[in-house]
């Protein structure tokens, strides 16, 4: 780059200030830890937006937002043909001239595309999931499930550079697409240990809300609600989960924690507590690290879905001892047993591992305490975002 910062204008399908999902809380650090070679010129949109300020400012980050427009209403669908963000792209674009084209998610990559034939600059298409594996999981109808199928091998075929989430996915994608080896880089998703960490004040405050004693057991889900995967987690905890530890331990209460529940409500019951949206700001008081050091055990009882296992990593940077389905840690690097207790269906193991936890104080800390033990070693968002570095590097490597 003969000195000069290299710039990569980055296509993003929603808000992240503040993040609400795994997927916006990846592009949130990406934003934050840009690499020192780089200037990051980012173009969001008021799509899933909690209506929260900007608070990332450095130099090698600029941020605009596409208008708001009736589009929105289709949410990540509408960037296949919103007109408005594909103006708010091209004018970026013309604008700052970048040096690379980064699609964060699969539903902007016909604007990365149609960018990339515009000005001749080369495409990264940034993979939360394997979207046509994530619907074909939970027998979606072929309405559904074929023209994913056909986005995501198009999007595959002209993407220069694949950023997948976890080995796993990266093996999807050369399994159902044909994808290279060599053309697919895999940048895992983290927890910020400094953000998510226990919270004894943290504990105290989420239980004096919600008139929780000391004593009481409190199990956790957290996920973004109107998902598939979570209302069929939440509908598991509901009819199989809940009967089964209150006829053991009634002084139990559970959080699910995540936006738009509303279709959830008949799944509220005398000891669960929907909470809505919590956020993960530090000045916010309850935040999710609070929500999250209040409880005993965090449950993962998902039986489809993909992409960033978000859940998981921030309840082992809070220590909290973890129960998962196979399918809701896929990708990820805890051991069974270790760092985390896992079952292949939510089932009678997966809530005697549950009651198992309840009775066992040790266990749960020792679990804890090694699931946090990982996450520091494994995975930190400062040293994984610094891969995108040798992406660009083999992309410029490369002749584009």
């Amino acid at each position: 780059m003969s000195g000069e910062l290299r710039k990569v204008l980055m296509l993003v399908p929603c808000d992240v200030f503040p993040p609400v999902d795994g997927n916006s809380m990846n592009i949130y650090n990406i934003m934050k830890h840009v690499p020192d070679t780089s200037r990051l010129f980012v173009l969001l949109s008021r799509v899933f937006s909690q209506g929260g300020e900007i608070d990332l400012f450095h130099q090698n980050l600029s941020i605009s937002y596409c208008p708001e427009s009736h589009f929105d209403r289709y949410k990540y669908k509408s960037f296949l043909f919103n007109p408005h963000y594909y103006r708010a792209a091209y004018q970026l674009m013309s604008e700052t001239r970048a040096d690379i084209i980064q699609c964060q998610v699969l539903f902007t990559c016909l604007v990365g595309y149609f960018l990339k034939k515009k000005f001749g600059r080369p495409l990264v298409l940034v993979q939360e999931n394997v979207e046509y594996l994530k619907y074909e999981r939970f027998d979606s109808s072929a309405a559904v499930t074929y023209p994913l199928r056909k986005l995501e091998e198009f999007g595959c075929r002209v993407a220069d550079k694949i950023v997948a989430v976890s080995d796993v996915d990266k093996r999807f994608m050369m399994d159902i697409y044909g994808v290279p080896d060599q053309k697919i880089e895999v940048v895992h998703h983290c927890a910020d240990p400094e953000i998510f960490q226990y919270s004894e004040e943290g504990r105290r405050l989420v239980r004096e809300r919600h008139n929780l004693s000391a004593e009481e057991k409190v199990l956790t889900f957290v996920g973004k609600l109107d998902t598939i995967p979570n209302a069929k987690a939440v509908r598991y905890i509901a009819e199989r989960i809940y009967p089964a530890v209150l006829a053991e331990h009634p002084a139990t209460t559970f959080f699910v924690i995540g936006q738009n529940y509303k279709q959830l409500v008949n799944f509220r019951q005398e000891r669960t507590v929907l909470t809505g949206f919590v956020s993960t700001r530090k000045d916010v008081h309850p935040n999710m690290t609070d929500y999250l050091s209040a409880s005993d055990i965090v449950l993962i009882p998902l039986d489809s879905g993909s992409g960033t296992r978000l859940k998981i990593l921030e309840a082992a940077a809070c220590s909290r001892a973890i129960v998962s389905t196979e399918i809701g840690a896929e990708g990820l690097e805890f051991v069974d047993g270790e760092e985390i207790l896992l079952t292949k269906d939510v089932d009678e193991e997966f809530i005697q591992l549950v009651l198992r936890l309840m009775e066992d104080e040790d266990l749960r800390k020792g679990l804890g305490q090694r699931a946090r033990h990982k996450l520091l070693s494994r995975y930190s968002w400062e040293r994984e975002v610094t891969q995108f570095e040798r992406v660009y590097k083999e992309l410029e490597a490369g002749g584009h």
